[in-house]
């Protein structure tokens, strides 16, 4: 293993992976060209911000297993990957300063969108550069980067379907390119260099996201698999939680394992013509994909959304339920509503729910508790192995009816009848609520019904009555508006 006098270093954040991931090619491709230079991959856990961010610990162990999986196969590639444990944003500056004097002559890494590690990045480019550092910063978080899908007058767009309109249109202008991986390069030893700084290696995980493969080729085949399988009956299947019929590739983009670009051109591979059908499963899964991006374009031209703001200013003045006791119950599954119950039982033993139920839940707490759509989303961020902030502030503002593109307020809805629709033999009630399994399938959707006890936890509320007063509290507010 050589000593290399330059070093092209790749801080890896969201990119946790080989293909596909502009930094570590052009970082590659750069040490290539010069014999007396090498790439270096750093990757810094921050647990103590992770924690105030409200990342879930299975997020948090699934991170930490997959930067120990990508160390094994950058190892092949000959480039060192360097896993540190710190604990803050502000540790990264020092280290990546430490990194200056031991000869970094480029930084490359891919963008972040919010707020702190926007400030972060400023504050770490211009530490570099006024020590003669070249820092290059790649913007791959999105197929379609914020600002390039603007309306006319070369504004953010605020409602989803002329967005895709639009972003669809320039999908067919333009060719979606995904980075080879990087090319070997010489191999360094890395280790002298953590002990010369005197940093920490990187934190084994707790084994919470042991469900989840974190080999980078695991997860391509899965993506492979799904758009050669399964998505020509995504539209039929995505809203039955008792049914395979998702992707499950969420964790995945949420860290970095996927790239958004690598799931359209895959999509694109597969699909052929059927991804111009409007109603076909894969442009189906096309538009989910473009909620994210558009979620993330909102997120970056409205900054403020970041400090938990409601999108629509008038709906800050609502006056939600300040209810302990009956959040408490919602989190954890003891409503009375089957169908809430099961799915929040769902996200706490997984640290997954399907996207249907992620809609039935929220619009429960905001619509039919009156509690603060900021509490669930917080508590999903708590949980959630594939959290990110931007589409989940997104989807809890929808159903909370104070973001871009809501739902309307009056539009609540029904936890029975979404029951009786979405998981009519009450399958997934069953597999998470057991001690309902004796009830028949019409009786399970609400167990209440029975004139014989169910045993089955009291409903909290009454969700006619809920509805009525939801309603009022947002027509006080859209009065007092006019």
């Amino acid at each position: 293993m050589a000593k290399k006098n330059q070093l092209h270093v790749v801080w890896l954040r969201n990119d946790l992976r080989s293909y596909d991931n502009a930094a570590l090619y052009y970082a590659a491709t750069a040490a290539n060209d010069n014999a007396d230079s090498a790439v270096l991959a750093v990757y810094i856990a921050t647990p103590k911000t992770w924690q105030q961010h409200q990342m879930a610990p299975r997020k948090q162990d699934l991170i930490r297993r997959r930067v120990l999986q990508m160390q094994t196969e950058l190892a092949r590639q000959n480039i060192a990957l360097l896993a540190l444990e710190a604990e803050t944003y502000q540790d990264c500056s020092t280290i990546l300063a430490g990194l200056a004097q031991a000869g970094m002559v480029t930084l490359y890494g891919q963008t972040e969108y919010e707020l702190r590690e926007q400030q972060r990045d400023k504050v770490i480019t211009k530490q570099l550069q006024d020590d003669g550092i070249t820092v290059n910063w790649y913007d791959r978080l999105c197929v379609m980067p914020p600002g390039s899908i603007v309306t006319q007058n070369g504004d953010t767009y605020k409602v989803f379907t002329p967005f895709k309109k639009t972003w669809l249109s320039r999908l067919y202008e333009q060719e979606i390119r995904c980075f080879p991986r990087p090319k070997a390069t010489e191999l360094i030893d890395a280790e002298p260099l953590a002990k010369q700084l005197g940093l920490s290696a990187i934190r084994a995980g707790d084994g919470s996201s042991a469900d989840w493969p974190v080999a980078e080729q695991q997860v391509l085949d899965k993506l492979r698999n799904f758009c050669q399988q399964q998505v020509a009956d995504y539209n039929e299947q995505r809203d039955f939680p008792a049914l395979d019929g998702t992707s499950r590739l969420s964790a995945y983009l949420a860290c970095g394992v996927l790239s958004a670009q690598q799931c359209v051109n895959r999509l694109q591979l597969e699909a052929g013509a059927a991804l111009e059908q409007e109603k076909s499963g894969a442009s189906v899964w096309l538009s989910e994909l473009i909620w994210r991006e558009f979620y993330k374009h909102i997120l970056v031209a409205y900054p403020d959304l970041i400090k938990h703001k409601p999108f629509q200013a008038d709906t800050a003045a609502i006056r939600w339920r300040d209810d302990k006791s009956m959040f408490k119950a919602w989190c954890e599954g003891k409503t009375g509503y089957p169908i809430v119950d099961a799915a929040m039982r769902q996200l706490n033993q997984t640290g997954w729910m399907h996207n249907r139920l992620r809609m039935i839940t929220a619009s429960f707490l905001v619509k039919d508790l009156q509690i603060d759509w900021r509490w669930g989303e917080q508590y999903f961020m708590s949980q959630l192995i594939d959290g990110e902030f931007a589409a989940n502030n997104g989807g809890w503002q929808w159903a909370a009816s104070t973001g871009t593109d809501a739902a309307p307020y009056f539009r609540i809805f029904n936890p029975v009848t979404q029951s009786e629709r979405f998981d009519p033999d009450a399958e997934f009630i069953k597999k998470y609520i057991p001690e309902l399994a004796r009830l028949t399938d019409k009786e399970i959707h609400w167990p209440h019904r029975k004139t014989t006890p169910s045993g089955y936890w009291p409903a909290i509320v009454d969700h006619s009555e809920a509805r009525k007063l939801t309603l009022e509290l947002f027509s006080e507010v859209k009065k007092s508006d006019e």
